[in-house]
């Protein structure tokens, strides 16, 4: 059971009528993607078969004043659910993976009106939803853009905090442009998949190239919604040392707008990567709330 008393809550910004943590935990190493290596791939799912881990890294948020994540899937559901019945406090922004396909993360083919339905039946509820970055991208390429839009007002008649993922400057430049219902951008500071080039999504490849961070990290400021960043850390590839991440964590902090966040995958096998993220941004945004 979790120490009920509150913990100190690392600077904070104001989304609707939520405050939400500068730092925030991502789901894909408690998943086991690391989008690195297949070795680490299989390190990281071994490491998280141990259910306990999983849930020790959710109370390590929250001791470390982590007040938020972003997750997506029904194992993440169930996972804060079984946080949340031990005592735990860690508010969530959901993914909506629009799996009418059967071949995206949650690994079902519901279609939009049934996944929404698991999505708001979660335990604690979510205070805000995401369209998911690839199918985003996937329906750009095709020149089905407009149908992320009609996504996005569905979402919005959930009520809760709306945002639109996407690993592309230009879809969030369109999307900004056109006007948007929407409350944030969720926004890769990587590309990640190759293949954009010729308009088109390849996983079999990931790229991480810097000038790609850098447009995008140039983006963040333009836009008049709050941005949620996500893969500063390249993947792991700006993680060979402590000095690494930091200036990847310093990188992103100070080119994002003073109401943006940022989220960050974090395990803790070799090291307690939650108390160093924490301490380090505690450090650069000065601590305390607000």
């Amino acid at each position: 059971i979790m120490n009920t008393q509150a913990p100190r809550t690392l600077p904070c910004v104001r989304w609707g009528q939520h405050d939400i943590s500068r730092l925030l935990v991502g789901h894909n190493p408690l998943k086991g993607w690391s989008h690195f290596s297949e070795e680490l791939t299989a390190e990281m799912k071994a490491w998280h078969a141990d259910r306990s881990r999983v849930l020790a890294t959710l109370r390590r948020c929250e001791e470390c004043g982590i007040n938020t994540a972003q997750f997506g899937g029904a194992d993440m559901h169930d996972l804060l659910r079984d946080h949340h019945d031990a005592g735990g406090r860690l508010q969530w922004i959901a993914t909506f993976y629009g799996n009418d396909e059967g071949q995206q993360a949650i690994g079902q083919a519901l279609d939009m009106e049934a996944e929404l339905r698991e999505i708001l039946a979660a335990t604690p509820a979510p205070i805000g939803i995401q369209h998911f970055g690839e199918r985003t991208d996937r329906l750009y390429f095709e020149g089905r853009l407009p149908e992320v839009r009609e996504a996005m007002k569905r979402l919005r008649d959930t009520g809760l905090l709306t945002g639109l993922c996407t690993h592309l400057p230009e879809v969030a430049e369109e999307v900004a442009a056109q006007g948007w219902d929407i409350d944030f951008y969720q926004l890769s500071f990587y590309t990640a998949y190759a293949g954009t080039r010729r308009k088109g999504i390849d996983r079999t490849t990931e790229i991480f190239d810097d000038p790609d961070r850098d447009r995008m990290a140039g983006l963040v400021r333009q836009l008049d919604k709050p941005c949620l960043v996500f893969k500063v850390l390249g993947a792991n590839r700006k993680c060979r040392t402590r000095q690494d991440v930091e200036a990847a964590l310093r990188y992103a902090y100070e080119r994002i707008k003073p109401n943006d966040v940022v989220c960050v995958g974090m395990w803790q096998k070799h090291l307690d990567q939650v108390q160093a993220n924490a301490a380090y941004v505690r450090e650069l945004l000065g601590s305390g709330k607000g």
